[in-house]
């Protein structure tokens, strides 16, 4: 008899909660499959977010090789395969994403996720972080999908070229809202936009989630 062992980890934990919470049919809603496909773009966000949490990186064309040694029916469905998880078909999920607003896309995971958990918001707390990059970055025009440059690197890369991501919290460090900027974006316009866009983009009292009657506000920039 061959036996084999596959691994769970924290990894079910993750998955688990990424069902409780609703945020595969928050995706499938925003972004539903055109046709017939054995996997939805809701289980590939959720396999980029176990690989994301799982303390590997892995360029797409190997990303299939990370799930190797991992239980995949008990993470996704019965039937699921390494293979599923092609640059292919994680590739089509990201230019979803990127059709449909990847801002856009997580807010709707925000506001889903604060209606069912009872963790209240009595501060914002703001702030951006560089990443720094190789390559280039062309969209379907064969333009550049974002201005990645030279900037200020907060991770001292001075020799690579950059981006930008402002991120809103709650009290709990908990995401409610993020947003990616050029590369040489000034800190002193790039926290004054997010404020506004997270201001316009979210309105918690539609969507039926109690706020606490104080919502400061802290702005900060990473060093």
């Amino acid at each position: 008899m061959k036996l084999s062992t596959l691994s769970l980890d924290h990894l079910g934990l993750v998955a688990a909660i990424f069902d409780a919470l609703g945020i595969s049919e928050v995706i499938d809603e925003s972004i539903p499959k055109t046709r017939n496909c054995k996997l939805s773009h809701s289980a590939i966000i959720k396999a980029l977010v176990i690989n994301g949490l799982g303390f590997a990186e892995r360029r797409l064309y190997i990303f299939p090789s990370y799930f190797e040694n991992l239980a995949l029916e008990r993470l996704f469905n019965p039937g699921v395969v390494p293979e599923d998880f092609n640059e292919d078909v994680v590739g089509r999920t990201l230019d979803r994403i990127n059709k449909f607003g990847s801002t856009a896309l997580f807010n709707n995971i925000a506001i889903k996720c604060m209606q069912q958990l009872a963790f209240g918001t009595n501060i914002y707390h703001v702030d951006t972080t560089s990443f720094g990059v190789h390559g280039d970055y062309e969209g379907l025009d064969c333009k550049p999908a974002m201005e990645i440059t030279l900037g200020h690197p907060k991770d001292g890369r001075w020799d690579l070229k950059q981006f930008i991501v402002s991120m809103v919290t709650n009290q709990c460090g908990i995401p409610l809202f993020v947003k990616a900027h050029s590369g040489n974006k000034s800190d002193k316009k790039t926290l004054i936009e997010t404020i506004q866009m997270f201001k316009s983009n979210l309105d918690f009292v539609n969507a039926g989630i109690k706020l606490s009657n104080y919502g400061g506000i802290k702005l900060s920039s990473s060093t």
